[in-house]
């Protein structure tokens, strides 16, 4: 099936799956629904599609399928990844970099935390090893206060990681920016200029690819939705595909 024919008869905007069908049917009469999930998975994998939201698709224009954020790790946080793939490979975790964001804020932050987030049951262990191996460095669900009075430059703050966080496509413990933008509202450890996230985050979505249906879901499990998504909708030009 020429792909490219059906790319030319769908509307510029979103589209549905339905409305693909229905253009797939058009080239090709006999096409039949069955064939939409094949579909559908080779117009995304040859990047002539994007999903944008809940069965919401949108053609990639001239300019080219944007980004998937990827931070890079700091030689500190590498130490991290390594000793915990090492002595707890079968451990879920996640590891990000407040510098990380001094991509999108306008207010430079000067010093570097590193957020190892941890499940449940693995907390307490994780901390007892890297506060060995890491002397003074290495703070257990802290308060917003004692990291202002005991972080470091380059410290690691452990916290428990929330159960059906988004994942990145690459290693496990990477994360995607789908997560550090609820973060920017949930995590109270942050502390940072409330000011720059409306000019932060639409930057974010004027760069990344952003999966609404993912923001969503997470903002939802960290209670933080209507905060979520009433910022965006009420402080930012940033089209809204779901409904939070």
């Amino acid at each position: 099936m020429d792909k490219h024919a059906i790319i030319r008869t769908l509307p510029d905007d979103t589209c549905t799956r339905q409305q693909i069908l229905h253009a797939a049917q058009i080239i090709e009469p006999s096409f039949k629904e069955t064939q939409l999930r094949y579909l559908m998975g080779t117009l995304l994998d040859s990047k002539l599609m994007e999903r944008v939201g809940r069965n919401q698709y949108k053609k990639v224009g001239k300019e080219g399928k944007k980004r998937i954020f990827t931070g890079i790790y700091s030689q500190a946080a590498l130490q991290v990844i390594e000793y915990v793939q090492i002595q707890f490979p079968l451990l879920s975790y996640r590891v990000w970099e407040l510098f990380w964001l001094n991509e999108f804020f306008n207010h430079q932050l000067a010093h570097n935390q590193i957020f190892l987030e941890v499940e449940r049951d693995g907390c307490d262990f994780v901390f007892s090893a890297l506060v060995d191996k890491l002397p003074g460095r290495v703070l257990l669900r802290p308060k917003a206060q004692e990291v202002l009075r005991y972080g470091t430059d380059d410290g690691v703050i452990i916290e428990r990681l929330i159960t059906e966080a988004p994942k990145s496509n690459n290693e496990p413990y990477q994360v995607p920016l789908e997560k550090l933008i609820v973060d920017l509202f949930a995590n109270k450890n942050l502390m940072l200029s409330k000011g720059d996230y409306e000019s932060a985050i639409e930057t974010m979505f004027a760069k990344y690819s952003i999966d609404q249906v993912s923001l969503l879901r997470y903002a939802r499990r960290r209670n933080k939705a209507k905060d979520v998504f009433g910022f965006l909708r009420d402080k930012t030009s940033i089209e809204l595909m779901v409904q939070g």
